[in-house]
């Protein structure tokens, strides 16, 4: 079983993107390699105290220090991350001292081989399948690991195949994402076009975007309407999974565990269209998030779509020379269908290797990035949006950085329940999107050909014992109704 899920590890991390800058993006932790995972709802599973450790018992011997090492590939935040790192070793100087590495590129990749190899760090950021890592012995349980007072903190926040694994914690949330178009006001204006007014419908998309296309035209640099970065295959998550969802369109039924890859349809109408029009920056299918966000933040580009960690890209990582408006996801006609996502499910986990004082030190360093002090300053700091009950209250001051006053309205947001965790044959969905942009299958084909294989994939899962279906059922679902009954 366990040459199989190596077997496994080794194809999915092939072709998983190492996410750069939050935009592996942060964000969706997976990347497209036919293993699908969304964030779940908050429906309780379990979880009841075992009489954790209290945050600051490391067990460490006579006093002596336990280094431990903590890994992240989150750019958006990494400043927020050092500090707090800093703090953390100035307040538990003598007990614990964290050696930060940040890897923003191909951390995947660099975090797997580490851990093949037995010198992984006691600490990490997630983006590996949750079931795979626990097989492997890389992630270990949280349960008695944690204070009685963070398992009070999670409880019902556990989500199956993302932070929740066999009746055990293995992350926890730290904060939440969601997802918007972002505009260029600016450019907005030179075009013709009311910089106070994104578009709300696909034809508004069409339409702002051709102005754009064709104001850009007699500029020093070439400008675009539309951005559709697709080289790495995750980014379809936010894409095509986000836009489906927001005109109440989800790709599996999850009363039955259905896959429908039709819910792509408009949405794929749309990219086709901008296509045809001109209207999208250069480089579709092999375009990847940094750069794309780097175009839009250098004013070329007149619409990208963007998470909430991209309130730390547009402001710090790559800031942007023009002022720019975050909005509501468009829909095919402009009206209200379903809520998108707040995917805010997992974030570090703790190797299962380690030894027991370096396991208990390092629960002690995530209680400390998960205690409300921290998020409160977190969230005063504009990086991300609270999770936990009762910070938002705390919040002495809103940040003023642009982009978090509109990522942080939650109100059309909801969470989603995961999928399960397949395994299909052949390639995922974002290859096959990335094909029907490319013009090498049609999008009918497309959609049959990955409904039966994703199909095929949940009822081999199922058979195998892989996961039991009844987990992932969701009886009442819809994009109206995530959480279902």
């Amino acid at each position: 079983m366990k040459r199989k899920v190596l077997a496994m590890v080794l194809a999915l991390i092939m072709v998983v993107a190492a996410l750069a800058g939050c935009g592996k993006g942060d964000g969706k932790k997976t990347a497209d390699s036919g293993e699908s995972q969304k964030q779940g709802s908050d429906a309780t599973v379990g979880g009841e105290s075992t009489g954790g450790a209290a945050v600051g018992d490391t067990d460490a011997g006579d006093g002596e220090q336990v280094d431990i090492t903590f890994w992240t590939h989150y750019t958006d935040d990494i400043n927020f991350t050092k500090k707090k790192v800093e703090d953390f070793n100035n307040e538990y100087a003598g007990k614990i001292h964290v050696e930060l590495n940040h890897i923003a590129d191909d951390f995947n990749n660099v975090l797997l081989l580490a851990l093949q190899n037995g010198n992984g760090p006691d600490i990490y950021a997630d983006g590996l399948q949750l079931g795979q890592l626990v097989e492997m012995n890389y992630a270990a349980p949280l349960n008695d690991l944690m204070s009685d007072e963070m398992l009070a903190r999670v409880e019902g926040k556990n989500m199956v195949g993302n932070n929740w694994f066999d009746g055990k914690w293995y992350s926890l949330p730290f904060r939440g994402y969601n997802f918007r178009l972002v505009w260029n006001k600016d450019l907005f204006e030179a075009a013709g076009l009311d910089p106070e007014a994104p578009p709300k419908s696909y034809d508004e998309v069409i339409e702002y975007a051709k102005k754009i296309t064709e104001y850009g035209k007699d500029q020093d640099s070439q400008k675009y309407g539309f951005m559709l970065p697709t080289g790495e295959d995750w980014i379809w998550w936010i894409y095509g999974s986000q836009m489906a969802y927001a005109n109440g369109e989800s790709m599996i039924d999850l009363n039955t565990c259905t896959y429908q890859w039709e819910a792509y349809d408009k949405v794929m109408d749309l990219y086709l269209t901008l296509q045809e029009d001109g209207s999208l920056f250069p480089g579709g299918t092999t375009m990847q998030n940094d750069p794309a966000r780097a175009q839009f933040a250098a004013g070329n580009v007149g619409m990208i779509l963007a998470a909430s960690w991209d309130i730390g890209v547009f402001n710090d990582q790559f800031p942007c020379v023009n002022e720019w408006g975050v909005a509501t996801l468009p829909t095919y006609d402009g009206e209200f269908h379903g809520y998108t996502q707040l995917d805010a499910g997992s974030y570090l986990l703790i190797n299962g290797a380690s030894d027991d004082a370096h396991k208990k030190a390092a629960m002690t360093f995530y209680e400390y990035l998960l205690s409300e002090p921290t998020l409160i300053e977190y969230c005063e700091g504009g990086y991300g949006v609270p999770v936990y009950d009762g910070v938002a209250d705390k919040v002495a001051k809103k940040s003023d950085r642009p982009g978090f006053a509109e990522f942080s309205d939650v109100t059309t947001d909801r969470f989603y329940p995961y999928e399960p965790p397949i395994t299909i044959e052949g390639d995922g969905y974002g290859l096959i999107m990335n094909s029907v942009l490319n013009g090498a299958i049609s999008m009918e084909s497309a959609v049959a050909d990955l409904n039966e294989r994703y199909n095929a994939a949940v009822k081999a899962g199922a058979e195998a014992g892989d996961f039991n279906l009844d987990d992932y059922i969701v009886k009442g679902f819809s994009c109206m109704n995530p959480a279902g009954e």
